[in-house]
């Protein structure tokens, strides 16, 4: 909700909102931090394992996963959807200029995608890619 309401970004992904002006969001935040409070005090209260599990910071090994999963979908689902068979299929024809430059634009993309994924390797190696 603060990004959607400060930052203007979209739960969804997708276009930019408009974000609210300061008085706007004050009245709303105010709001929303007593319910964050309430929330974790109830948790506390009525489930307080589940608030340490919660809380507890995950494995660096953990923090890997997520980023090689994150790329993956960044490169099958953003990505892919850039090269100019899908994005004709979309949108119509492309001229030959924005096919040639979709098709460098995907190309230099997945090489990027694929010196992350080298990276990530790289430190899963260090140290077992825990700690």
């Amino acid at each position: 909700m603060e990004r959607a309401a400060q930052e203007g970004r979209s739960p969804a992904g997708g276009q930019p909102l408009t974000p609210l002006d300061r008085e706007g969001w004050a009245t709303l935040a105010a709001s929303l931090t007593r319910i964050r409070e309430r929330m974790q005090e109830a948790i506390h209260r009525f489930a307080p394992d589940v608030s340490e599990r919660r809380e507890a910071v995950e494995s660096r090994a953990a923090t890997l996963y997520w980023l090689s999963l994150l790329l993956l979908r960044l490169d099958e689902e953003i990505i892919d959807d850039l090269d100019p068979a899908r994005t004709e299929r979309k949108f119509g024809t492309l001229s030959a200029e924005e096919r040639t430059g979709l098709s460098q634009l995907v190309e230099a993309l997945h090489s990027e995608v694929s010196q992350m994924r080298a990276q990530i390797e790289r430190l899963r190696a260090e140290k077992g890619g825990h700690s």
